[in-house]
């Protein structure tokens, strides 16, 4: 009975315990290398040990396959394999053979085809970064079959990703990538994020798929940019020479209407995998025109639409713009502005000399929103509670700076709206802007606690207006007040002199100083009264306003 528990006791063991064997470094002749657990080897037969979806493999190689196996302590085992000990191996030489380097199946086509660690086993089986594998059998071990190494596959795109813009641009973008890469020597597997099960971002991606045995491995995406109306390309680029990676990552912007002309002009989208891959870009050689201005005055400043000044007239100036564009001259002085503007076609190689007359201007801004009754501020100060607003809406402001200038649109229910434009010296800029409704609770709420201070602000406002008001006549009360007392008291002094007590004059004056202190005291109540409820307004009002 002891002797069969001891037997059953080994064949557990046996059964879930890892084989024997040492750690080696494998090199094929294919030029691929792995690093798994050396079995033994027999005749002309290598048996190395590793794990396939987390179950471990034998997996038995023709020798000549090698270039060398070296341990850990460099030795080649391969050199002197004639003479190395026999390794015992424990796990059963019925389990499916299986490459260790689990690398994806060669594809020179762009097809999107799923992959999942039971396919790229699979492919790395039939055709892969090491030769053919199949189980060998003593007469197959004698003389092994010759079969054609296959080229190795090192290289995955994962296919573009984006939100808000169509599957067609995706997947075509997708497709110019791929065959990009093919013409420079790679030969990749495109796959979609999709095939990688349990993995939410790109490192989970990067880490799996080079454990398949990628080792050059692209990563798409594709931004949108509502406002400038373009699409932003993202290519990440993973290469492994040792264990860790060496990143590169490249962006390139192209129009969002004309996305595939504008990516293959002037080798954009070549120079983004160019840059991603950490070589050397092309330099595009482009067509440089002169453009020679004078105005009339000279002294003029000379800028385009998108730009501010460019220099002071007469000058010549650089552009390798083919298109025609407009070119501003204006003079300001005193804000007095006078100005021109012309249409200009460069000639590549060539200089064009263009000559301006300055005429006064006076530049307005219209200013239209929808809905109207919006107010308008500056947008070089962050607008607080204390922040005037310039205009409201539908409203004309001059301007007085030429150049570009920003301008911030706010009104209670609506996002803010942020203006960039261009100030040029013409009659009148018009600029229409559609209002975004609030929906986001917390901004609504931002929004609400701003109108009530500002509000409150206003309040206080006028209550400081109003104190400043009443104190004012306050203190007139009050010198008038003093006028009447001063007058009183000269006729009191008259009083004083001796005469003709029932005399006539005598009665009107001590009348007269009776209605002048009379006067004198509703003056000074009522100034006391005025400056009292005035220094209280100031109070309410200072409370208000901070």
């Amino acid at each position: 009975m002891k002797k069969i528990f001891l037997l059953l006791a080994f064949a557990l063991t046996a059964a879930f315990a890892d084989p024997e064997g040492i750690f080696v470094d494998v090199e094929l002749l294919s030029g691929t290398r792995q690093r798994a657990k050396l079995m033994g080897i027999e005749n002309d037969t290598v048996s190395l040990g590793g794990y396939i979806q987390n179950k471990f493999t034998i997996v038995k190689i023709a020798k000549k396959q090698f270039k060398r196996i070296v341990d850990e302590k460099g030795n080649d085992l391969l050199a002197t394999s004639s003479s190395a000990a026999k390794h015992s191996t424990a796990s059963s030489s019925s389990a499916k053979p299986a490459p260790i380097s689990s690398a994806a199946t060669s594809s020179s086509s762009q097809k999107i085809v799923p992959i999942s660690s039971s396919s790229i086993t699979s492919s790395a089986a039939s055709s892969s970064s090491s030769a053919k594998v199949a189980p060998v059998s003593s007469s197959s071990a004698e003389k092994p079959a010759e079969k054609p190494v296959a080229k190795p596959v090192k290289t995955v795109l994962v296919a573009y990703n984006a939100e808000g813009v169509e599957q067609s641009v995706v997947d075509q973008f997708t497709g110019l990538t791929a065959r990009l890469l093919m013409e420079s020597g790679e030969h990749p597997q495109v796959i979609r994020k999709s095939d990688i099960k349990n993995c939410n971002d790109n490192i989970c991606m990067q880490n799996q798929l080079a454990a398949y045995g990628f080792r050059s491995i692209y990563f798409g995406e594709i931004v949108p940019n509502i406002k400038t109306d373009s699409l932003t390309l993202n290519l990440t680029h993973a290469f492994y020479e040792d264990s860790l990676p060496m990143l590169h990552r490249s962006s390139v912007n192209v129009s969002r209407t004309a996305a595939f002309s504008d990516a293959i002009t002037n080798n954009k989208l070549k120079n983004q995998l160019l840059d991603a891959q950490g070589k050397e870009t092309i330099k595009t050689k482009k067509n440089r025109a002169y453009i020679h201005i004078e105005t009339d005055p000279d002294g003029a400043t000379i800028s385009r639409s998108e730009k501010d000044a460019i220099c002071k007239s007469p000058c010549t100036f650089i552009t390798s713009d083919t298109t025609r564009f407009t070119v501003y001259a204006y003079w300001n002085v005193d804000r007095h502005l006078w100005g021109a503007s012309t249409s200009i076609m460069p000639l590549p190689g060539d200089t064009v000399h263009v000559a301006l007359k300055l005429k006064r201007v006076a530049p307005e801004i219209r200013i239209l929103t929808s809905p109207e009754g919006a107010n308008v501020y500056k947008a070089s100060a962050p607008i607080t509670k204390r922040s005037k607003a310039i205009a409201k809406t539908p409203e004309k402001i001059p301007a007085y700076n030429m150049g570009t200038d920003s301008l911030i649109i706010r009104k209670a229910g609506y996002r803010d709206t942020l203006i960039n434009f261009f100030v040029a010296p013409v009659s009148q800029i018009d600029l229409s802007i559609d209002l975004e409704k609030l929906t986001n609770f917390d901004e609504i709420e931002k929004q609400n606690k701003w109108l009530h201070d500002k509000k409150m602000q206003t309040i206080g406002e006028a209550f400081i207006g109003g104190s400043a008001g009443t104190m004012l006549i306050g203190a007139l009360l009050m010198y008038f007040a003093h006028l009447d007392y001063n007058d009183a008291d000269d006729i009191k002094k008259e009083l004083k002199i001796p005469g003709a007590v029932k005399g006539e004059n005598y009665q009107n004056k001590v009348k007269e100083n009776k209605k002048l202190v009379n006067q004198g005291d509703n003056k000074a109540i009522a100034g006391s009264i005025l400056l009292g409820t005035g220094a209280a307004l100031l109070g309410v009002g200072l409370y208000f306003y901070f």
